[in-house]
């Protein structure tokens, strides 16, 4: 007995110290791949040395004698951060363009590209050379055992992707001619149904200089995408010798795409597509196209300088707008009219309230959470119902009286998304169960129609726009029910499955307890300890139409969870040195061992924002590290045959 005992603890001891030594290679090799920003390299590929200016929130600060260096510093810092981001980015856009295509580019942009890739393929030698875990941890458990040089022609693929992303994944102007979705002969045309948006949507506005307290034009930009760890996006500063550059950069492609000059600031504005025709797919001439607009615009001299440099190689579906000190423009020259979205009017009260803006009130504008889409719903559909009765969906006498509380609250309610208040979770859980009430019975298995609430199919309906009220009758039963019929017997639907999740309280529910926001590492899709670990999760004010938008999710059992929405936020004005404003959810880097993986988050959730300058000596301050490119005149062993180990 006393021997299978101690056979037992050495196997178990084995197992433990087996199990602890695993864990630690794992762990060095984790760490190993943690960047210093402290350290110094030694690259070919470069003229003169570049210094890296990591500020208190390890943006880069680029600093170079020429443009070519500049841009292989802002290759080698996203490779540093953010490799399997780069990686998976390339993989993902590969179908889009041949390998042996020619793209005929200009001289200045062509140079930023075979820089930007002579900057990233410098890490990737730094990595072979070993000691640094593969460079990123994803790619210690990925099945890319040789990892291909970048070639200029990756960038452009990733141009071409992300304009691809500005497109909705289907248009279908003929509703009827769907043959996996007949609409019913009897059912009016509801475009709404079938619209879908894109994975990637830009937006902007602007504000004139005499309609801002300093005199000079104010320009707010928002890009709304997935939102995920890393970032989609990256923050970066470059000193060119035509004068800085900073702003929003996309990891794989080497120029700012949202951000501004010492001389001028410029963003972007999807437009919307039910303004234009069946959209086509962005070519590689496009993506070339963009990219020489990007590289001309951070080399402008004034706003007419950057419309200039728009002229013929703007994408179609953007418009752009752009500020100097003095000057408000845009391209096209005249604002493209689409049809008004509830986000759209919303800004547009915010913007006719306030007649003088300050950077700050710009700032809270794009933080606002007060839905658009609440407020023009609501009264449509709780007009009838202050002092209506239970339809017998709940218990009588009970269900009388929460029905009357929720509606109360309802009615002191001004359409805020707060998190903390119960009035959004009552609404969109009442949306949520109509649509599904009024769409179901006519696409019973395309649960994609009714599942994810759309306030515009709700307003046309609710509205009877163009007859289509009757959408609200079932068409299987023998009398002619009306929307308000759908809306009394929705409530309780409502009502019933808020008491099932959350309890019979009111008072103690939360929209951020059904709307939270989801971060997860991207490279683990599936759900997991590993993927719980690294992701991040809280409690989300807003919604799909506020000002700072959260999208919702088609899970059923976390329908209002969000995946999705702004993703970054600038304001940017020219009255002082420091007057622009960035902020991105997530961090600089996508290793979940750096303290600047979700070292933003906190300052996201609370809407403040980065206070970012071209000026190097407000970034020293607090500087978390220096790195100094120096070059060599010896090509680089490590790169063989376009592939790095």
């Amino acid at each position: 007995m006393k021997r299978l005992f101690n056979i037992l603890l050495y196997l178990l001891l084995a197992v433990f110290a087996s199990g602890l030594t695993v864990s630690g290679v794992v762990y060095f090799l984790l760490r190993a791949s943690v960047p210093d920003y402290d350290e110094d390299f030694s690259v070919a590929g470069i003229e003169g040395p570049v210094d890296i200016l990591r500020d208190a929130a390890a943006i880069p600060h680029i600093s170079a004698d020429s443009a070519p260096d500049a841009y292989f510093a802002l290759g080698f810092v996203h490779a540093q951060d953010r490799l399997g981001q780069l990686l998976r980015a390339r993989r993902a856009a590969q179908a889009l363009m041949p390998l042996d295509r020619t793209i005929e580019v200009e001289p200045s942009t062509a140079q930023a590209l075979d820089a930007y890739a002579a900057g990233v393929n410098a890490w990737l030698g730094l990595v072979s050379e070993g000691g640094r875990g593969r460079g990123s941890p994803d790619l210690l458990i990925a099945d890319e055992r040789m990892i291909a040089a970048w070639r200029p022609v990756d960038s452009l693929r990733l141009a071409q992707a992300f304009l691809n992303d500005l497109q909705p994944e289907r248009r279908q102007n003929d509703l009827s001619g769907l043959s996996d979705l007949p609409i019913p002969s009897d059912r009016p045309l509801l475009p709404e149904l079938f619209v879908t948006s894109p994975k990637v949507s830009l937006d902007a506005w602007a504000l004139p200089g005499d309609r801002t307290a300093t005199g000079a034009p104010i320009l707010a930009a928002d890009i709304r995408g997935p939102l995920s760890l890393p970032s989609e996006w990256y923050l970066a500063d470059i000193q060119l010798p035509t004068g800085a550059a900073i702003g929003a950069t996309l990891p794989g492609v080497p120029f700012i795409v949202v951000g501004r000059s010492e001389r001028v600031a410029w963003a972007f504005r999807s437009v919307s597509q039910k303004a234009v025709k069946e959209p086509e797919n962005p070519t590689a001439a496009q993506a070339s196209n963009f990219l020489m607009m990007l590289d001309r615009l951070a080399r402008s001299a004034d706003v007419n300088d950057a419309m200039d440099a728009c002229m013929n190689l703007s994408p179609a579906g953007l418009e752009i707008l752009a500020i100097d000190r003095e000057t408000l423009a845009r391209w096209p020259d005249r604002e493209v009219e689409t049809p008004l979205s509830f986000r759209d009017a919303r800004l547009a009260a915010l913007d006719e309230r306030q007649p003088i803006f300050s950077v700050e009130g710009a700032i809270t504008v794009q933080r606002d959470t007060v839905s658009a889409a609440a407020r023009a719903l609501l009264p449509i559909m709780a007009k009838e119902l202050w002092f209506v009765g239970s339809t017998g969906a709940l218990e009588e006498n009970r269900a009388d009286e929460l029905r009357g509380d929720i509606l109360d609250q309802l009615a002191q309610w001004n359409g805020d998304m707060d998190r903390f208040s119960p009035e959004p979770l009552v609404f969109w859980a009442w949306a949520r169960a109509l649509q599904k009430r009024i769409l179901q019975d006519e696409f019973p298995s395309a649960t994609k129609v009714w599942a994810r609430p759309n306030p515009d199919v709700l307003f046309a309906v609710l509205s009877d726009r163009g007859g289509s009220a009757i959408w609200c009758d079932i068409r299987p039963s023998t009398r002619i029910e009306t929307c308000q019929d759908q809306v009394r017997a929705a409530l309780d639907d409502a009502i019933g499955w808020l008491v099932d999740r959350y309890g019979p309280d009111p008072s103690a529910w939360a929209w951020g307890e059904a709307h939270a926001l989801n971060m997860g590492w991207a490279p683990i899709r599936s759900s997991g300890i590993i993927s719980d670990l690294l992701s991040l999760e809280a409690p989300s004010s807003g919604d799909p139409d506020t000002l700072i938008a959260t999208l919702f999710t088609s899970d059923n059992d976390r329908p209002f969870a969000t995946s999705a929405g702004t993703n970054f936020q600038a304001v940017m004005s020219f009255s002082e040195e420091a007057g622009s404003y960035f902020i991105a959810p997530a961090g600089q880097s996508g290793h979940p061992l750096s303290r600047f993986y979700e070292n933003l988050f906190l300052m996201w959730m609370q809407g403040k924002y980065l206070t970012m300058s071209t000026d190097l000596s407000l970034a020293r301050g607090g500087a978390v590290g220096t790195s100094r490119l120096s070059p060599v005149s010896v090509d680089t062993p490590t790169i063989q045959n376009d592939r790095s180990r």
